[in-house]
């Protein structure tokens, strides 16, 4: 209001001199003076103090800008200062959540992985799958539940949940995932993981080595031998290595690099007496009749120093049945299939008990080729009850039922055996499936599918059929049994009998016998 009324005061003042009224009593003391001039000094004069208010009113305002960028930058560095400390409170926040979360997880992981390491690995499963329920984005919890089912050998299952729970470059994960894909037959997948972990650790192990060999066999065996070679090479005197090549020579029928490799053993390490065994092995599968007692001394040899290796009991008895079926005489052939019996009993009186279900399934082979079918019968039965979960024992009870002609028994036990069958047992359990239903009288256009299904078994691999030595016994209750029969399911056994024996070509037996339509293979009922 005071700078409102200067101003005022001078326009007035202007206002007064530039009417001509406020300076004219003045000229008689300055004469001569031009009206104008004076008046324009005086507003010169008023002019200055307006430009000196002026001048005075911009610096005011410019420092109340000044106070105000001043104030807005204060009120930025607040705001900015607020922001980081709410960020810092959500921070806290959720890292509070994600430990309440964490413990949490733990308290549903650590109980299951208590089981996990007292391999109750069926009740470690149950536990993680509740708790993968609760939190099912989890990784740790998707591993956990496929290593239960892992150990449980559910791989299937276990697949998918160990993939979600993989994290990238942790070997002991990539192998357990080469695992369980190699158990599900995804040798290539099994492959590239294990290579992996080569990659990851930058060294060559030979327990990587191994592992590796392991699924290489199954996709191109020269390639595994390449590589257990490698691992034999960084140490020779790992056994566990030279055994696994020497297995590995032995399914590729190289009987003599088989024979030197462990020979190579013994001589490096006398006491390494498993490498015996493993010659004993190849002399065997070479099947020379000049290495039978080189076998049996090196049986004797491994059995002094380790009486409970159950191939010593097995190599021994499988010798004597080979005997019997080369023999000319009954009475000799007896023989030699009671000292296979007494071998399987030593056996079984000196190994540990989780083998006693592989003897007691050679001992009822044995018993069939002394067409003694009853004893056959429970001596299998025996061993299927000690392992249900071991194909050669169902695959020796559906034969003891078969020649027994005990037709529906038969068949049950074969379908029973399928869940743990690879290549060879689901050609032997289909084809006792289907020629106990067609010795039970079932009619060959009902079997069709069982047949088909018995020719894509034998087409579906490369290797070698070869029946073994108790087929015989089988065989000839079947042949008796086509005889007998005046419809064309007789013809139809004797067909499989030939098919089985190489003697009837897979294309023929298709044709002949096999639906040419695709269908599942159906469950037995009775």
């Amino acid at each position: 209001m005071q700078r409102l009324a200067y101003v005022l005061l001078i326009l007035g003042v202007l206002g007064t001199l530039g009417s001509g009224v406020g300076y004219a009593p003045l000229v008689q003391f300055i004469s001569g003076i031009p009206l104008t001039t004076l008046a324009l000094l005086a507003m010169l004069g008023c002019l200055s103090i307006l430009l000196v208010r002026v001048h005075r009113l911009e610096q005011t305002v410019a420092q109340m800008q000044g106070h105000s960028r001043t104030l807005h930058a204060q009120f930025q560095e607040t705001s900015a200062r607020l922001q980081a400390v709410t960020a810092e409170v959500q921070q806290g926040t959720q890292a509070l959540l994600d430990m309440q979360q964490a413990m949490a997880r733990s308290e549903w992981l650590w109980p299951g992985k208590l089981l996990l390491s007292q391999r109750r690995y069926d009740e470690a499963s149950k536990m993680f799958q509740e708790a993968l329920a609760r939190a099912p984005e989890h990784p740790s919890l998707h591993w956990a539940l496929g290593e239960a089912l892992c150990g449980a050998r559910r791989y299937a299952e276990a697949l998918p949940h160990v993939r979600a729970g993989l994290v990238a470059d942790d070997v002991t994960q990539l192998a357990l995932l080469a695992q369980c894909e190699q158990a599900l037959g995804h040798y290539t997948e099994a492959e590239t993981h294990l290579l992996r972990i080569l990659e990851v650790r930058g060294e060559t192990r030979q327990d990587d080595l191994m592992a590796l060999d392991m699924v290489q066999s199954e996709l191109e065996p020269t390639r595994a031998r390449h590589t257990l070679m490698r691992a034999l090479t960084l140490n020779p005197s790992n056994s566990a290595v030279r055994y696994q090549l020497i297995d590995l020579e032995l399914r590729l029928g190289a009987y003599e690099q088989a024979i030197e490799l462990a020979t190579e053993g013994v001589t490096r390490n006398p006491a390494d007496v498993s490498c015996c065994v493993s010659r004993a092995e190849a002399y065997f599968r070479r099947g020379r009749s000049e290495d039978e007692e080189r076998l049996l001394r090196d049986l004797a040899t491994a059995q002094a120093k380790n009486r409970k290796d159950y191939n010593i009991y097995r190599l021994r008895g499988a010798l004597y049945q080979r005997r019997a079926s080369r023999a000319r005489q009954t009475a000799e052939a007896h023989r030699f299939l009671h000292q296979a019996l007494e071998a399987y009993a030593e056996g079984i009186a000196a190994v540990p008990p989780k083998f006693h279900a592989h003897l007691l399934a050679l001992q009822s082979r044995v018993y069939l080729q002394l067409k003694r079918f009853d004893e056959a019968v429970a001596q299998a039965q025996r061993a299927v009850e000690h392992s249900p979960g071991h194909v050669s024992n169902h695959l020796a009870l559906a034969f003891a039922r078969l020649a027994a002609r005990q037709w529906y028994a038969a068949a049950q036990a074969a379908e029973r055996g399928m869940p743990w069958a690879g290549w060879g047992g689901k050609i032997w359990l289909t084809a006792i499936g289907m020629l106990a239903r067609a010795g039970a009288g079932d009619a060959p256009d009902t079997l069709r599918q069982r047949c088909a299904a018995l020719v894509d078994a034998l087409e579906a691999d490369a290797k070698r059929f070869t029946p073994s030595e108790s087929w015989g016994a089988v065989r000839d209750t079947l042949l008796a049994v086509a005889d007998q029969s005046t419809d064309s399911g007789g013809a139809l056994v004797l067909d499989t009998v030939a098919l089985l024996e190489g003697t009837v070509t897979p294309e023929d037996y298709r044709s002949k016998w096999a639906s040419t339509q695709e269908a599942p293979l159906p469950g037995i009922v009775f």
